[in-house]
C-alpha cells in the first residue's frame, strides 16, 4: 500500500515537472517586439520596416487605420501572453515611419 502511495506522487510530481518545462519553454515574443519597434529608426520607408520585421511579429499591411495624414498599422505578436491587453501599432506618414504607439 505503501508503494502505490509514492507511485502516485511520484506520478503527480512527473506530471508537476513536465508542466513547468513546458511553460518556461514557451517563448514569449513580447519584449522582443517592444525592442524592435524601439529600434526602428524614424523617417524610414515601409517597404524597409517590412523586410526588418521579425518572423514572430504580424502587421496587417493592407488594413491601416488612418487619423489625419497619418496610417497605422496593428501589430500582433506571436506567441504574446500580455495581461494588460495592450494593442500596438507603427504609425506612417507618406509611407516613412513615424513612432510606436501603444494603448490599453
Amino acid at each position: 500500500m505503501y508503494a502505490s502511495y509514492l507511485n502516485v506522487n511520484r506520478t503527480k510530481l512527473l506530471i508537476l515537472l513536465l508542466l513547468f518545462m513546458l511553460i518556461i519553454s514557451c517563448k514569449d515574443y513580447y519584449n522582443d517586439t517592444i525592442e524592435w519597434m524601439d529600434n526602428l529608426e524614424s523617417g524610414m520607408k515601409i517597404e524597409s520596416v517590412r523586410e526588418a520585421m521579425p518572423d514572430y511579429v504580424e502587421i496587417d499591411w493592407d488594413n491601416p487605420y488612418t487619423v489625419r495624414n497619418e496610417k497605422w498599422y496593428s501589430v500582433e505578436i506571436k506567441g504574446n501572453n500580455d495581461v494588460l491587453g495592450m494593442s500596438h501599432y507603427l504609425v506612417f506618414v507618406e509611407n516613412e515611419y513615424q513612432f510606436r504607439e501603444s494603448k490599453k
